[in-house]
């Protein structure tokens, strides 16, 4: 019966064991596509030179998610950084729906 419960629980905290083992790091470049998507709990963003910073598993999007504290600033800066093609700094932490998670930008001029 203890087996049992130990394979239960296991199951249960295993999806906490992969949200830890998630990466981070620094990508740098022009915002090329602000896309909303119906399903996603955010705003995904295609920026150059993009790669699987998050090691979640896409390299095709970064994800700001909308349960950031500071998403209407953040998503402000982004959309002013694309309409005049001016590269951010976005360092990613994690993963939101297997992207790579957006938790800090900074735009250098």
């Amino acid at each position: 019966m203890k087996q049992v419960f130990f394979i239960i629980v296991f199951f249960l905290l295993l999806p906490l064991f992969n949200q830890a083992s998630a990466a981070s790091g620094d990508s740098s470049g022009v915002i090329k596509t602000i896309l909303w998507y119906e399903g996603h709990t955010g705003v995904l963003i295609k920026q150059t030179g993009m790669s699987d910073l998050g090691k979640c598993g896409r390299a095709d999007y970064y994800i700001l998610d909308d349960h950031h504290p500071f998403f209407q600033e953040i998503y402000s800066l982004l959309l002013a950084a694309h309409m005049a093609s001016q590269p951010l700094s976005l360092h990613l932490d994690g993963c939101v729906q297997g992207i790579s998670r957006i938790k800090h930008v900074t735009s250098n001029k």
